[in-house]
């Protein structure tokens, strides 16, 4: 049996969300894969056709989606696209992390590309070594006489 319903919640980072039947009730869990491969994303407020089944976990929830071909009436509050309440401070808090998160990646970025200029410059013949000792002239002559007795 088909329902209707308006997508109340859609969390388009996961691929789920919730249905709100049109009769009433409890809302009902959708899964992306529930929607129809038409290459539109869902959008809240939309009005759907589903059918309902019992989920792995005992709760029920909507499958078999199809978008309603009838039209929404002008009278119908819009839902907002914008999260509020404590929806609103979760997704904030979500932002803070995430800008953190980043913070800290290019913080570890530039500390391993400096460190990385470091042992190139230490180790390259060029560069004459910062952190290793010079060699003086003598033992620069000593170390050519060795790699000439060597190499005969």
């Amino acid at each position: 049996m088909r329902f209707e319903g308006r997508l109340s919640a859609w969390t388009a980072l996961r691929g789920y969300g919730a249905i709100a039947p049109l009769e009433g009730g409890q809302e009902l869990f959708v899964h992306v894969s529930a929607f129809p491969t038409d290459g539109e994303q869902p959008l809240l407020g939309e009005l759907l056709s589903f059918e309902v089944v019992t989920g792995r976990d005992g709760r029920k929830e909507a499958v078999r989606v199809q978008r309603s071909k009838r039209r929404v009436s002008s009278g119908a509050p819009a839902l907002s696209t914008q999260p509020s309440g404590r929806r609103a401070g979760a997704h904030f808090h979500q932002q803070k992390q995430l800008q953190r998160r980043l913070r800290t990646v290019g913080v570890c970025a530039t500390v391993l590309a400096l460190l990385g200029g470091l042992v190139w410059l230490d180790l390259h013949p060029d560069a004459g070594g910062l952190f290793s000792a010079r060699l003086t002239d003598a033992a620069a002559d000593q170390v050519a006489e060795a790699k000439l007795s060597a190499s005969r």
